[in-house]
């Protein structure tokens, strides 16, 4: 049976007939026998309180590319997050796996707001998080079931409110035209250029007219990048890996226009690291403060000489839905 927290997860779902609808062929979802159910018939599990609309949705509790961790008893954060902490955040925060002291929740990069942003690829919901703290209506998808089911708890634990789906990000639970942004950090950079084109015209489908697309992606002529590239010979990442996809600025607006978006902008998001997040200083090496301090210092200089943009590492990349929704 379902406990009473998921009771009401569930009476939550059935009160958003005009945001959320099957992926399959878009018509209303209502709860039935414990389940999501389309007017198609097609069915959707709900596992601890996430649905799950992905074909093959991912279940790995424990990371496997990492070694195993011992998690810290006295830790008072969730045990999955503090396991993951390395792959969600990278490799600035070996120090503080499996002894994570705190939620390394990043500060909001764009002014407040209201409305419904979605987060491709949210994992256990840090983005979420500094979204709702930025008076948006934070829903986080991904494919990962166990990232979710975490993003969950670690949302009731620190009294944020937020949504979570288990769905392909490429074929969202959504209706057309339903949501006011569309966000994602630190995903894209590891799919195949077509996948992603796939999921930018997604991203286009569920944004209202004149709805905001924000995004991360690396630079492939960041200087921490060329050398990176050069490491591996310059060649693309191996198919089907998690190897790191480079993008031109050419390569990233001729990607979006095809997408149907307009006015793309892009920033300096960090330099010499794909994550550096100032917040985070706490949880870091010494070696790892210096890289976030420089390359914060990187980002406040290019905002005054804009030209420093072009050897960034990672960018902020932002485009609009046209106001008349027209592609």
């Amino acid at each position: 049976m379902l406990s009473r927290t998921g009771e009401e997860h569930l009476t939550d779902l059935s009160r958003l007939p005009k945001f959320l609808a099957c992926p399959l062929d878009n018509t209303n979802l209502s709860v039935l026998d414990e389940k999501l159910v389309c007017e198609r018939k097609h069915e959707f599990a709900i596992e601890e309180n996430v649905p799950v609309f992905a074909s093959n949705p991912r279940r790995e509790y424990e990371p496997r590319n990492l070694p195993p961790c011992k998690i810290q008893d006295s830790s008072t954060t969730d045990p999955f997050v503090s396991n993951w902490i390395v792959n969600t955040n990278g490799n600035l925060y070996w120090k503080v796996r499996g002894k994570l002291p705190r939620y390394p929740v990043p500060r909001w990069p764009f002014a407040r707001g209201e409305g419904t942003i979605v987060d491709l690829g949210c994992g256990w919901g840090r983005w979420c998080l500094s979204a709702a703290a930025a008076g948006l209506e934070p829903v986080g998808v991904d494919v990962h079931v166990d990232a979710l089911q975490a993003a969950t708890r670690v949302a009731q634990q620190c009294g944020k409110e937020a949504r979570y789906f288990c769905a392909d990000i490429e074929r969202l639970p959504f209706r057309a035209a339903s949501v006011d942004q569309v966000f994602s950090y630190s995903v894209l950079q590891h799919l195949e250029r077509a996948k992603v084109a796939r999921i930018l015209k997604e991203a286009w489908r569920v944004l209202k007219p004149g709805g905001v697309l924000s995004v991360q992606l690396p630079n492939s002529h960041g200087l921490y990048s060329l050398v990176q590239r050069l490491k591996r010979g310059f060649r693309e990442a191996k198919p089907d890996s998690f190897e790191m996809r480079y993008w031109s600025r050419r390569q990233i607006e001729d990607l979006l226009r095809e997408a149907g978006f307009q006015s793309t902008k892009i920033t300096a998001d960090g330099y010499f690291s794909q994550n550096p997040q100032p917040t985070d200083l706490d949880l870091l090496t010494a070696v790892g403060k210096l890289v976030v301090l420089a390359s914060h210092a990187g980002c406040a200089l290019s905002r005054s000489i804009p030209p420093l943009i072009a050897i960034a590492d990672s960018f902020w990349v932002t485009a609009r839905k046209s106001p008349n929704g027209a592609a």
